[in-house]
């Protein structure tokens, strides 16, 4: 079965659940610590011309070979960002330990009715 290529598919999802990992354990700890931390996430990405046997006929196809490395660094507080991600929406640790975020825009549009 033919699936389009996304971080969903059971071929990058290591490496998606391993960001996620970072990103859960980063986070905590700026909220914990009040530190920046930073991802870097290099992805090489190439494809190998391979063979298999198929109804006795040999079948040429591509397998896809992607090495990824995931660096983290807390770093001390800065006050300047290039892109950042989170403006509008509030993060926290819930009685579980899961790191849980809201869209505090949709709570202001709720309320924001009828004024």
């Amino acid at each position: 079965m033919q699936e389009k290529l996304n971080l969903n598919n059971e071929l990058l999802k290591p490496m998606r659940d391993r960001l996620e990992k970072s990103i859960d354990i980063l986070t905590k700890n700026a909220i914990l610590t009040g530190k920046e931390a930073e991802i870097t996430l290099k992805i090489n990405v190439g494809v190998t011309k391979e063979d298999r046997e198929f109804n006795d006929e040999i079948e040429e196809y591509l397998q896809p070979n992607y090495e990824y490395q995931l660096s983290e660094k807390i770093k001390e507080s800065k006050s300047n960002y290039k892109n950042s991600l989170g403006r509008n929406y509030s993060v926290e640790i819930d009685d579980e330990n899961n790191l849980v975020v809201k869209n505090m825009n949709e709570q202001q549009s709720l309320f924001g009715k009828g004024r």
